[in-house]
């Protein structure tokens, strides 16, 4: 018989790595809820406004507590949202309000006082 434990433990090792780089492809971004809408089979599009840019995001029906939180959600509410890019879209995987808003300000250097 063979040993198999040099096998177990590298297989161990590529599991956590495809783990590692699967959680490190998903999109984070707090930024403004600009527009919502649906989609033909009844999922929710959210489009996130983050310093100038507009990212599209998927809330699909099947979960439930995002799906609520996102009908809920009103224009030009704080949000902060997760997803996974997928093919032409980014699914949901965790949507959050925030209560305080994010902040506009610009930084600016003072020359002399």
């Amino acid at each position: 018989m063979i040993d198999t434990t040099l096998i177990d433990t590298l297989k161990a090792i590529a599991d956590k790595e495809k783990k590692l780089k699967e959680y490190q492809r998903r999109l984070r971004i707090k930024g403004k809820l600009i527009a919502k809408g649906r989609t033909k089979k009844g999922n929710i599009t959210l489009k996130i406004d983050k310093e100038g840019e507009d990212y599209s995001f998927v809330v699909i029906k099947s979960h439930k507590e995002r799906y609520a939180l996102a009908e809920k959600l009103q224009i030009g509410r704080s949000v902060s949202i997760e997803g996974k890019p997928k093919f032409r879209m980014i699914i949901c995987t965790r949507l959050k309000a925030l209560d305080k808003g994010l902040m506009k300000g610009n930084q600016i250097r003072l020359e002399k006082f």
